[in-house]
């Protein structure tokens, strides 16, 4: 019974791959000429943007440039009775969760007397707070109690420190590859000036805290950076017309606390920005626009009133971008809420194959803790909004880490829910970089790009035709259809162990080098789930390193409950 809910679950799919022959074609003839042009200023980075920094010193080869005394290098939290009770205030914890309150304060209480000092770095206390006496209480807490009480037990940041990055010595050497891809294609608006970038962090719970991390990265690449202090706060304080309140905002609307405090630079000019600024302004004069990882359902109201159309922000980006003055880039789900298509905005294969997707907001993670899930969701539950984002990528359906998380079935299951032709999936350390008017496209970066067509569905079960394909590879987009498909020679060699973990790892491009050596079906099983990848016929297949490219070939996803007795 399991195996035929899935192959008539493919064999729906099988006609889908009847209408892309002429993919197939222009892949065998990948060594043609190419006449696409090399401007492509619609940039996803499949993955948060991570290079070497004073604050993130794990990713630097070498630390010693790092000034301590005079770059931030850490945060600073402290345990002194003027933080903590603060942070123990009623109004911060529901009548259900005052007892955790309570076991709260007898925590800091222990850990404070352990320690014996008021001030300690983020990192120290983590890793006490994680061991010992009080892990019980790191148990309790969920995302957003232990979020709010980092924000009230943080400390200023020095106005004499600054954010210090170093891109030659990340170890990840792709990351910087990718920061300066955007700045290359920033430079061709830009002609012969310094390119300028507008960073927006607004996708972030504290979009004030990596501000001058984004501005050095670029400043770094050869860019000229700035900020632009729009977020869901700002919307909200103006609409209210109480700017001088915006910290207040930034509780209701975000989630944060106390950020103008600890970041009170930064503080003053968004809330000058809140009273007298024009998003619009900055956008006329930038040559890029980067939209920094972080919540799609924080970034959609920047793009789209309440009436789930483009708003003037939405629809001056896409006039700049028609008329070859803009690049937009974006990272990690900032990705997501581009597209004009169902916007993923959260949750896991697992979750997505068992229950479906739900049209809500992400739940934050452990709400089932402080009982702030919504109804019928869970920390995990697949989400989207069905009327899409910002509208720039009119393609498809978008996510990010899609092979390292394992994201294809809950890629699969919003487009199904929401019959959606095409899915694309970008992994990390890898860019797909798109020319809006002519669809043409490359993958740039490490990894690859997964293109789902014509995703299907029933209760159980996820399947599509699909395309995957590393970087160096080259496309377009025509319709629903991929065309003029180049597959790449060459790529980096992974180096991870194997594995047949498809639900949150990369099992499924594992499984994928079976149909490059000969195989027309394989099977993989974890825990409940199967997954099931159909070459044959009509596929393609091209190795690349030691993965496996594919155009045509066909992937199933079930969910395979065992039976009750």
């Amino acid at each position: 019974m399991r195996k035929s809910i899935l192959i008539t679950c493919l064999a729906i799919v099988a006609g889908v791959s009847a209408s892309l022959n002429s993919v197939t074609a222009s892949a065998a003839a990948a060594d043609g000429a190419s006449t696409k042009s090399d401007f492509f200023p619609f940039i996803a980075i499949g993955q948060p943007l991570e290079v070497c920094s004073s604050m993130a010193w794990q990713r630097c080869g070498d630390t010693d440039w790092i000034d301590r005394d005079a770059m931030r290098s850490d945060r600073y939290v402290n345990l002194s009775d003027s933080y903590v009770e603060p942070l123990l205030e009623d109004k911060n914890w529901s009548a259900m969760r005052r007892n955790v309150r309570d076991d709260l304060r007898e925590a800091l209480d222990l850990l404070h007397d352990r320690m014996k000092q008021d001030v300690i770095s983020e990192r120290v206390f983590l890793a006490e707070f994680t061991r010992r006496a009080t892990r019980y209480m790191y148990d309790q807490l969920s995302e957003g109690e232990w979020n709010m009480m980092i924000d009230y037990l943080e400390m200023r940041v020095p106005d004499d420190v600054s954010y210090g990055v170093n891109l030659e010595l990340t170890k990840n050497k792709v990351q910087p590859e990718l920061l300066r891809h955007v700045v290359t294609q920033a430079a061709k608006v830009a002609d012969d000036e310094t390119p300028h970038v507008l960073v927006l962090t607004a996708g972030q719970r504290d979009s004030l805290d990596k501000v001058n991390y984004y501005l050095q990265s670029f400043a770094a690449a050869g860019a000229d950076a700035s900020w632009l202090p729009l977020d869901v706060a700002v919307m909200a304080a103006r609409e209210a017309d109480a700017c001088a309140e915006l910290d207040k905002f930034r509780e209701s609307e975000m989630d944060a606390y106390r950020r103008g405090k600890v970041h009170a630079d930064l503080h003053v000019r968004q809330l000058a920005f809140c009273e007298a600024g024009d998003a619009l302004a900055p956008l006329r004069t930038a040559d890029a626009i980067f939209i920094a990882d972080g919540s799609a359902d924080l970034l959609r109201p920047l793009f789209v009133t309440q009436l789930n159309e483009p708003n003037a922000f939405a629809v001056a980006i896409a006039e700049r971008v028609a008329e070859e003055q803009l690049v937009v880039a974006a990272a990690g789900m900032a990705v997501n809420v581009l597209t004009s298509k169902a916007m993923l905005s959260g949750g896991t294969s697992r979750e997505a194959l068992k229950d479906g997707a739900h049209s809500a907001r992400a739940p934050g993670y452990g709400c089932h803790k402080d009982d702030t899930c919504p109804r019928a969701l869970n920390e995990n539950s697949a989400t989207y909004h069905p009327l899409g984002g910002a509208g720039l990528f009119r393609w498809a359906t978008l996510d990010t880490q899609v092979g390292e998380q394992g994201r294809h079935g809950r890629l699969l299951r919003v487009a199904a829910t929401n019959r959606v032709p095409l899915a694309v999936g970008i992994d990390a350390a890898t860019a797909l970089m798109v020319n809006l008017k002519s669809g043409d496209f490359k993958v740039v970066g490490e990894r690859g790009v997964f293109f789902a067509l014509g995703a299907q569905q029933n209760e159980r079960a996820v399947a599509a035709s699909f395309h995957y394909m590393m970087a160096g590879s080259s496309g377009t987009f025509a319709g629903d259809e991929i065309t003029n498909v180049s597959l790449a020679d060459t790529a980096k060699v992974v180096q991870e162990n194997p594995t047949t973990n498809f639900l949150d790892g990369r099992g499924m491009y594992d499984a994928l080098r079976l149909l490059c050596n000969d195989r027309n079906s394989i099977e993989v099983k974890q825990e409940q789930f199967a997954l099931t990848l159909v070459g044959g016929d009509g596929v393609t297949t091209k190795k690349a390193g030691a993965e496996c490219q594919v155009v045509n070939a066909r992937v199933g996803l079930q969910y395979v409950p065992s039976e009750a007795f």
